[in-house]
């Protein structure tokens, strides 16, 4: 498989709102995902994803997000759904960095806002997961706390040099899954893994702040290098409207069997 349809490096090339990562451009069967890069020469975007509900997570910057009839102040890791179909603006008067992601539905669910301040001590929404060398914490931004059809979405951010979405774990017969990466600074990188057949395995690649791979199958484990961390923001996808929308239910690569790290 080639590898450009699981690696997609610099996704923060363009200014404006560009969807990079389709059907069509990977081997996603649902998402569909892209960067709202804003800033003092290009202030406002507009964005609408036609029969799809659309999750918004803010990288870094702030600024407004305007859908159905409500205006939301955001900031770093704020979270917006947007509903099936909806209009949405996104403006900024200085800098403002968003990950977009959508899937299609049959489904409507109001428009919800999950400020980052009201979930990052929350017990049921930050996970502190693992130990030494694979510990990582976790944020749940979109997901039990907010109505859908099939999109997650959360953040993962480890300590220096720690291994994250360990132990090696798979869920091809239920969900498809999108990791950005990002706040890794150069020379650091992270090495991400996919593979089925370790011995044949689909990737094995370096990973940089704004590189993003897209996971339809096998196991999935990365590591970041000594000295630096692995950060990412991850979007899971139900393969079915609302049945697997939901985090855990994977499974663990035999011979790897501990506590399941979620992401």
């Amino acid at each position: 498989m080639l590898e450009h349809r699981w690696l997609f490096r610099d996704t923060a090339s363009k200014k404006g709102r560009n969807i990079i990562i389709t059907p069509q451009t990977s081997d996603f069967k649902f998402i569909s995902a892209g960067r709202i890069i804003l800033d003092a020469t290009i202030g406002s975007a507009l964005g609408q994803n036609e029969g799809a509900e659309t999750v918004l997570i803010v990288l870094h910057g702030s600024g407004t997000i305007s859908v159905s009839g409500r205006r939301f102040d955001v900031n770093r890791f704020d979270g917006v759904y947007v509903p099936r179909g909806e209009e949405f603006m996104v403006q900024s008067s200085g800098e403002l960095d968003i990950l977009e992601a959508s899937a299609p539905t049959s489904q409507s669910f109001p428009a919800s806002f999950v400020r980052y301040t009201d979930i990052a001590d929350a017990e049921d929404y930050h996970l502190e997961v693992g130990a030494e060398p694979y510990y990582r914490d976790i944020w749940k931004v979109l997901a039990d706390n907010v109505e859908g059809s099939r999109l997650l979405a959360g953040i993962t951010m480890s300590r220096p040099g720690n291994w994250t979405s360990w132990p090696p774990h798979e869920h091809a017969a239920t969900q498809e899954e999108l990791y950005l990466y990002f706040d890794m600074p150069r020379p650091g990188f992270g090495t991400q893994y996919i593979y089925t057949d370790l011995g044949a395995p689909e990737l094995v690649a370096p990973v940089h702040s704004d590189d993003a791979v897209t996971i339809v199958e096998g196991y999935h484990p990365n590591v970041a290098a000594p000295g630096f961390p692995m950060n990412f923001v991850w979007v899971l996808c139900s393969l079915e409207e609302e049945t697997y929308r939901k985090l855990g239910g994977v499974n663990i690569q035999p011979g790897f069997e501990m506590e399941t790290g979620l992401r």
